[in-house]
């Protein structure tokens, strides 16, 4: 038997035998045979390419929806990127072959993703090496093609997107991608399939010899076994039973309110990072969106998105979510998520430096267009903003100011919008918490960033390993300061929800609800258990003063 650990990609257990999904082979430094004629073979190859690109985001789009689709129309992008042309031209008048050209183009591409800070950009360069392969395999006219004669957990490097859509999911166990991450194209349909999985395995080598291998795949603790003794095989097919029961009975709670066994209601909304991932949300019965990181269309862009291209993912949430609040975090750039066209400066301590609602302050050209799609979009639905690292009136002054020019600028244009759009800021610094009482006059809600609370609350960097042991989200300083921010929002009859990891906490869900939080957000996967826990609390029994 033996045992490895991952990243959980999306929760649950199989057991079954390993099927391996092999890398293509190795493309090779070839010459050409001239470089027009190996040019023409890869415009050729990436017609078909693109083709099979378009064939891949219908069969998604009528099997998941639009949102889920798109991700074929990102790598047919990608496909097209001039840049990328241009690197195949140079290599092939270099004289090299199409393959190698393709291949050292998708090479660069990638590489210059990797080197970004943020861990979404650095998974495009998974999309872009997706991109390549997939040309290379139509300049080679591969025609074999990955398939399940049994029920199997698929073991790989990592499985191209299109090749998930094409096999029948009632075949697949469980998904391992030892070298993929978890922010990948391929992840996020995996999550969207609701298929247990892992990625990133520690110490495993992808080899055919793993084929038929029968392995346990436990994605609650992030725990692979290969050659299980039959005494670890009835351990987790009890597990595996116990979990997909619990699923089937927590359909029970599809539907109802969130109360708690005393009588009191809250809300559970959804975090998602991105529009392509609302289904999911209505899927797992989410009573709004707590959170859409807005970012992520900027993080996805080669240049500043424009207003009309973010209109589009921000009408498509709010009209998918038919009259539920969503809301919608503007851009949180800077700290870890750092972008190329934004040119922003390197800086010794990120997380306290330019970012978020101060690049907005020195570019308000960027924060106008945002505002305008989202006013835009506020007509279709019941959407709410609300602006990040906010710790002072005067910020909170400049949002309205804005918010005023963006609302005059759709007037003269005769492009309608709803003017009371509710617009309410993130408490995630103690500046915020502890100042509460005063900018809670100047808002329609707040919602507590848990992850940047607790770190800027105890001085430490929550990803920081030498000090991992230091961070004690739990710390009573912090439930002082939702607490405060929390009696602050109800004295002013503004709502207040929870968007943070904090969020479905065992130990603090009892505090939460205590206090009196309106909105608990949290991942879609996470919201009937969050309901079912909430059912059993009984808050005339919670004692506040120990959290605090």
């Amino acid at each position: 038997m033996n045992a490895y650990k991952g990243t959980r990609v999306f929760e649950g257990y199989a057991l079954g035998k390993l099927a391996v999904y092999a890398k293509p082979p190795e493309v090779k430094k070839e010459e050409g045979k001239g470089s027009e004629h190996e040019f023409k073979r890869f415009v050729k190859a990436r017609e078909e390419t693109v083709a099979a690109l378009d064939t891949s985001f219908m069969e998604t789009l009528s099997k998941l929806g639009q949102e889920e689709a798109q991700l074929f129309a990102t790598h047919k992008l990608m496909a097209e990127d001039l840049d990328f042309e241009d690197l195949v031209r140079e290599g092939v008048e270099a004289g090299s072959s199409a393959e190698y050209a393709v291949k050292q183009a998708g090479e660069q591409l990638s590489s210059m993703f990797s080197s970004m800070d943020d861990a979404y950009m650095k998974e495009r360069a998974n999309d872009v090496k997706e991109v390549a392969m997939r040309i290379i395999s139509a300049l080679r006219k591969d025609t074999e093609s990955f398939s399940l004669s049994e029920p199997s957990i698929i073991i790989c490097d990592d499985l191209p997107s299109s090749e998930l859509m094409k096999l029948d999911k009632k075949m697949i166990l469980g998904i391992i991608f030892v070298k993929g991450g978890s922010n990948s194209h391929v992840a996020i349909l995996t999550r969207m399939l609701e298929i247990p999985a892992l990625c990133d395995i520690d110490n495993l080598e992808v080899k055919k010899g793993l084929n038929g291998t029968f392995a346990i795949l436990d994605a609650a603790k992030g725990d692979l076994i290969l050659s299980p003794g039959m005494k670890t095989v009835t351990q987790y097919s009890k597990k595996k039973k116990e979990y997909e029961d619990n699923k089937a009975r927590l359909q029970e709670f599809r539907g109802k309110k969130t109360l708690t066994k005393d009588g009191r209601e809250t809300k559970i909304y959804s975090n998602i990072a991105s529009s392509f991932e609302v289904e999911n949300a209505i899927r797992n019965d989410a009573e709004g969106i707590g959170l859409f990181r807005s970012e992520f269309i900027y993080l996805e862009s080669k240049d500043y998105p424009t207003e009309e291209e973010q209109f589009v993912h921000y009408k498509r949430v709010v009209e998918a979510m038919k009259g539920k609040q969503v809301i919608i975090r503007t851009l949180d750039i800077g700290a870890d998520k750092k972008i190329d066209y934004f040119d922003l400066p390197d800086e010794e301590n990120p997380a306290l430096g330019f970012r978020s609602i101060r690049i907005c302050k020195e570019r308000p050209e960027i924060f106008a267009a945002q505002l305008c799609a989202l006013y835009r979009a506020s007509v279709y639905g019941n959407l709410a903003v609300m602006v990040p690292m906010i710790i002072s009136g005067s910020e909170v002054k400049f949002v309205h100011e804005m918010a005023k020019l963006a609302q005059e600028n759709l007037s003269v244009r005769g492009i309608p919008f709803n003017k009371d759009m509710k617009i309410g800021i993130m408490v995630e610094t103690p500046a915020a918490a502890i100042m509460s009482d005063l900018l809670a006059k100047d808002v329609d809600f707040f919602s507590i960033g848990t992850n940047d609370l607790s770190q800027y609350t105890l001085a430490i960097d929550r990803v920081n390993p030498r000090i991992s042991s230091c961070f004690n989200p739990h710390h009573k300083a912090i439930c002082r300061l939702i607490k405060l921010s929390t009696e602050n929002a109800h004295k002013a009859g503004i709502p207040i929800g929870i968007c943070g990891e904090l969020a479905r906490d065992e130990e603090l869900l009892p505090f939460f609800l205590k206090i009196g939080v309106d909105e608990l957000s949290v991942s879609p996967a996470y919201v009937l258990s969050l309901r079912e826990q909430i059912s059993k609390i009984d808050t005339r029994e919670v004692d506040v003063e120990k959290y605090i």
